[in-house]
């Protein structure tokens, strides 16, 4: 399984009813969701987040849940979350991926953990920090934030 991410809908559009739902799909056909990476991945990101980043760790507290379930966050979040990532970017940037292997061993496995590594080792040709481990998701993450933001809307989660 796989997590997938659009801008959603604007802020309360959880609650609409199937009228206000036609009438914005009129007005706004559906955005497709962009593929971010495998569940298990997300699951590995997020708690490295909580682990190595003392900063980020406390501001993403408030969104954590909805983040690990694959709940919409509404625009204040996502404009949250946007800030946060970018903390975490910088505090993920200051440690070395060999950290990683060495510390999150009990929430992901040593084979996937290394092959992370490894490929971020291929792509650089040097030794990589976590930050550059995540560098994809993170940055197609800090797309559709800004897409989001600019639009005053918040995200959601799913497969569309």
């Amino acid at each position: 399984m796989s997590v997938y991410l659009s801008v959603a809908p604007p802020d309360g559009f959880s609650r609409w009813g199937d009228a206000e739902w036609e009438r914005w799909l009129r007005e706004h056909p559906w955005e497709a969701a962009e593929r971010l990476c495998s569940r298990g991945d997300w699951a590995t990101f997020l708690y490295q987040v909580r682990q190595h980043c003392p900063r980020a760790s406390r501001s993403i507290e408030p969104v954590f849940e909805a983040l690990v379930n694959e709940r919409p966050l509404i625009s204040e979040q996502a404009r949250d979350l946007r800030g946060v990532l970018r903390t975490a970017l910088d505090e993920l940037g200051a440690v070395p991926a060999t950290a990683m292997q060495r510390a999150d061993q009990r929430f992901a496995g040593a084979e996937d953990l290394a092959a992370m590594v490894d490929a971020a080792r291929a792509r650089l040709g040097k030794e990589p920090s976590i930050a550059e481990v995540w560098a994809d998701l993170l940055a197609r993450i800090d797309v559709l934030l800004a897409k989001a933001i600019a639009q005053d809307r918040g995200i959601y989660f799913g497969n569309v």
